[in-house]
């Protein structure tokens, strides 16, 4: 350890994103093949923001396209590797893209919102979830991200939840409502330099 530096410091933040729905355009359909798949035009931007922060951005996302034969999983690599390019042509670099294959029913660890691969994810990348943030487009986001400790922001792209009232129900509520990842990056921002 460094002297005057504890444990803590020297771990990374990062931000969980979720894919379909918060970073690209979503389906009610699934995204099945690369031809479906759409990056929203202000991703790239709001991921620069959080990079900048020194965020480590990590995608966590469930793809039973696979599990249910819609897809492969050669398609869903293809697709992220898709997005790892168009990223890094904006200057964006992906830390880690996790996700689970499997059928909701097959109950696995790692499909949201159980919390397997972001635990994966905190022990690769060394991240401290306390001070990480979780944005996502579903009610399974906010409680994955919740379960592990993170601030967790809803973004209402994603097909189903078009409004902050949707959410008066849930017993997990997000810490924050934005309209987009924009607003949501530009919200850490705010968040992160009045600390």
């Amino acid at each position: 350890m460094i002297w005057g530096v504890s444990e803590l410091d020297m771990k990374n933040k990062a931000v969980f994103l979720d894919r379909d729905g918060t970073l690209n355009k979503d389906s009610i359909d699934y995204i099945k093949h690369l031809s479906e798949y759409e990056i929203f035009d202000f991703t790239p931007e709001a991921l620069r923001i959080l990079q900048k922060m020194g965020f480590k951005l990590v995608v966590i996302t469930n793809q039973s396209v696979i599990a249910r034969g819609m897809s492969s999983t050669k398609e869903v690599e293809s697709i992220h590797n898709f997005l790892t390019n168009e990223l890094k042509k904006h200057g964006v670099t992906l830390d880690g893209i996790y996700y689970c294959p499997h059928h909701p029913d097959d109950n696995c660890p790692c499909r949201k919102p159980e919390t397997g691969n972001i635990e994966k994810a905190i022990k690769d990348h060394n991240i401290d979830p306390i001070r990480s943030y979780f944005i996502g487009d579903s009610k399974r986001d906010i409680e994955a991200g919740k379960k592990v400790g993170c601030k967790t922001i809803l973004v209402l792209t994603g097909e189903r939840i078009k409004s902050p009232d949707e959410t008066t129900n849930w017993n997990i509520k997000p810490d924050h409502v934005t309209k987009d990842l924009l607003e949501a990056a530009k919200l850490i921002q705010k968040i992160e330099s009045s600390k």
